[in-house]
């Protein structure tokens, strides 16, 4: 009897591919932003990453993705430091063992849809902080599940819903982030 085990490379291949994308372009890439971009990537970009995210703290999030980050740094693949500044939090940083784990799922990274999504990923979001990734991730899923429940996404509608998610934002940072959002048409907004 031959034995195989499903071991979801991908997830770990993408956490891997993500930490070499925005080492140079984020300083704040830690685990706040690491949940949000991959949400992004699900959400936004279509791509399947096999996770299930679900309102949190800080906007939308999956458990399994920092048990998926921990099991990476782990093998020594990237490595995860606290950071000691004004904000707090983590960074994430490829070691030369990063593509150790890539490899195992270079067809999905390399897949030209993939590559797409990541690429453009890292150009529209990469450079933004945790805070700002936050409001656009819980604006994402305030649309979505607007879209969903047949609600019409209204500027106005989403801006309430998210102000009641997040009072830490003002009225003007949600209105500014869904409209880049918008402009990115990466959510729909009704007239």
């Amino acid at each position: 009897m031959k034995i195989t085990v499903d071991i979801p490379w991908r997830r770990y291949a993408l956490i891997a591919e993500l930490s070499k994308k925005l080492d140079d372009v984020n300083p704040q890439f830690g685990k706040t932003a690491l949940q949000k971009l991959v949400f992004f990537l699900q959400e936004i970009y279509e791509i399947n990453c096999g996770y299930d995210f679900e309102l949190y703290s800080y906007g939308p999030f999956d458990s399994q993705l920092l048990g998926d980050l921990d099991l990476v740094e782990h093998w020594g693949c990237v490595v995860v430091t606290r950071v000691n500044n004004t904000f707090g939090g983590y960074r994430i940083r490829p070691t030369e063992n990063v593509d150790s784990v890539r490899s195992k799922a270079e067809e999905f990274l390399d897949d030209p849809k993939t590559k797409k999504a990541i690429d453009s990923l890292v150009l529209n979001y990469g450079a933004m902080t945790a805070r700002d990734l936050e409001l656009r991730a819980t604006t994402v899923y305030v649309e979505r599940s607007l879209n969903k429940k047949g609600v019409l996404c209204s500027k106005e509608n989403i801006c309430s819903l998210v102000s009641q998610i997040k009072p830490k934002f003002t009225a003007h940072e949600i209105e500014q982030a869904i409209l880049d959002l918008g402009e990115k048409k990466h959510i729909k907004i009704a007239a």
